[in-house]
């Protein structure tokens, strides 16, 4: 039983929390994760839609929100212009 207590403390539901950073095309997407993934800031493309963004197909990057200030700031040092970052659902 304390195993068990002992794993929920690992992983509160704080951490499970995800920002998005809304990037705008696909390329410049994929170029923001491979910034992040050279910080060492785990962080997928996400397709973003029209109901989210009223901006069409728009892409993104997602990454634990904890990471927010650091992957914020790694985006700004490689020159990868972010119009907005979101809470996401997921």
């Amino acid at each position: 039983m304390k195993h068990t207590e002992h794993s929920k403390q690992q992983n509160p539901p704080s951490l499970a929390a995800r920002t998005v950073a809304v990037i705008g095309s696909a390329t410049y997407a994929a170029k923001a994760r491979e910034a992040l993934a050279r910080a060492a800031v785990r962080a997928e493309v996400v397709k973003l839609s029209y109901s989210t963004t009223h901006a069409g197909c728009v892409y993104g990057v997602a990454f634990p929100s904890v990471q927010t200030p650091n992957a914020a700031y790694v985006l700004d040092r490689a020159g990868i212009a972010v119009r907005e970052y979101m809470e996401s659902d997921t």
